[in-house]
């Protein structure tokens, strides 16, 4: 049996193995779980991916034509084997759009997913957000890691010094009251698939859903509960937010638990008194 992770290269009808690919730019990115040989709203992922590859055009200049229902299936079909050599496992794969020199290639990388993180620590730095693409996810990934690396939390909140924008690897979500859950809204943030799932399913259980700016001080007094939430780790309550003032303890929403339940039934199970 191959180890993870496996690395594949798209030949224009399938993603064939190859040999790990080192040093080439990452040009537009995306990366999601496949659970149980299950991939939640593929579409939607590779919706993101192409459209950031239109966005980048100029950047990108010329690359061999993509049919994205060609390379949809072709995408399922190879993830699909590899997550049958390894039942029980969960799957974090990254299809990538790269540079090396002249050369563009389309890469598939299969890995091994981390466990979903059941709570999220948050650290506000004193810098703004420094990505060059925020609205594009790929060309900042090495940068965003390393952000991390150096923060003494799970994740590094991203700010243009005033409003919340999103985290390195996820959105944030704000109770402010135990009916409306509001989205941190920017100009200048990533379309999050999971907070899309997260609004629509919350609509359905009659909660009123806001997408506006909200500020650091909003989220990190701790008298709200804050979500960070993303494709790989569902919902992930907040419990402390630091800076370099100190650590405040953020309150728990009630129900936290039966959404995460939820997220990870893709929203099929539903406790009878509802979620609301």
């Amino acid at each position: 049996m191959t180890g993870l992770p496996q690395h594949f290269i798209w030949t224009g009808h399938d993603f064939e193995p190859t040999a790990p690919a080192e040093g080439g730019e990452i040009l537009v990115a995306d990366s999601w779980r496949v659970r149980e040989v299950q991939v939640c709203g593929l579409e939607d992922h590779l919706h993101r991916f192409f459209a950031g590859i239109t966005a980048q055009a100029e950047h990108i200049g010329e690359i061999r034509a993509m049919d994205p229902a060609v390379l949809e299936t072709a995408l399922r079909h190879r993830l699909a084997l590899v997550a049958g050599q390894y039942p029980g496992i969960d799957l974090f794969p990254r299809i990538s759009l790269e540079a090396d020199g002249r050369e563009r290639r389309l890469i598939l990388v299969a890995r091994r997913a981390p466990m979903p993180r059941p709570t999220t620590s948050l650290w506000i730095p004193n810098y703004t957000d420094p990505r060059i693409r925020p609205t594009v996810k790929g060309p900042d990934i090495d940068l965003m890691r390393r952000l991390v690396s150096e923060a003494p939390a799970d994740d590094v909140v991203l700010h243009d010094g005033t409003n919340v924008i999103e985290t390195t690897t996820g959105t944030l979500l704000v109770w402010e009251k135990p009916t409306e859950l509001v989205f941190c809204q920017a100009t200048q943030q990533l379309a999050s698939i999971s907070a899309q799932r997260i609004a629509k399913f919350a609509k359905s259980q009659s909660l009123a859903v806001t997408h506006r700016p909200v500020t650091i001080q909003q989220i990190a007094t701790g008298e709200y509960p804050v979500w960070f939430a993303n494709t790989l780790h569902g919902i992930s309550p907040v419990t402390t937010i630091g800076s370099a003032s100190g650590e405040k303890l953020i309150v728990d929403h009630p129900k936290t638990a039966l959404w995460q339940a939820a997220w990870w039934s893709r929203f099929t199970e539903v406790p009878r008194a509802g979620l609301a």
